[in-house]
């Protein structure tokens, strides 16, 4: 398996420096969105600059919402009990993490670490409900690109989990 396995980004978008809402429009949980309704989502939003090294979030920590890299790089690591790190993904400008974190009341899975001073665009659980009270079918294309990328990723990680029996075993693949 590839150092950026499960987390890898299905999603890899272009390298270029993009407008507010040519970043949102690319990600598939928006890409369904009128132009309008981008307008409207772009007024809700959060900007946020982390240092290189800084933790975007922790592991275990209550999760708040999806983020987007409009700069800059994030790893998505795991730190088990001893201090190594577990590099699960790198992910670059217009990639997105940490979307299962609309559903509500989750745990983050994995640690995010922010590289090369990034930009990223913070999308919450509170902006979405507020989407769905005010703009109930802006809020229904959101939820459907939610439901849809979860999907997709959890059919990703399926594949490298067969990939894992097939080149292992079943009997080894189950061991641990």
């Amino acid at each position: 398996m590839q150092a950026d396995g499960v987390w890898s980004n299905i999603f890899r978008l272009g390298r270029r420096k993009e407008s507010l809402g040519e970043t949102l429009r690319n990600v598939p949980l928006f890409q369904n969105l009128t132009p309008k309704e981008l307008r409207v989502l772009e007024r809700v939003v959060h900007i946020r600059t982390y240092q290189d090294g800084e933790d975007v979030f922790n592991e275990t920590e209550p999760g708040a919402g999806v983020y987007v890299i409009r700069s800059g790089r994030v790893d998505i690591v795991l730190k088990p009990k001893s201090e190594s790190r577990l590099l699960l993904a790198e992910l670059q400008a217009g990639d997105f993490f940490g979307e299962m974190a609309l559903l509500g009341e989750t745990t983050r899975s994995a640690t995010a670490v922010a590289r090369s001073g990034a930009e990223l665009i913070g999308f919450f659980h509170p902006d979405l409900i507020e989407i769905i009270d005010l703009h109930p079918g802006m809020g229904a294309k959101i939820s459907l690109g939610l439901a849809k990328t979860l999907a997709d990723r959890l059919r990703y990680t399926n594949d490298q989990l067969r990939e894992v029996w097939e080149i292992r075993g079943p009997d080894e693949a189950s061991a641990g």
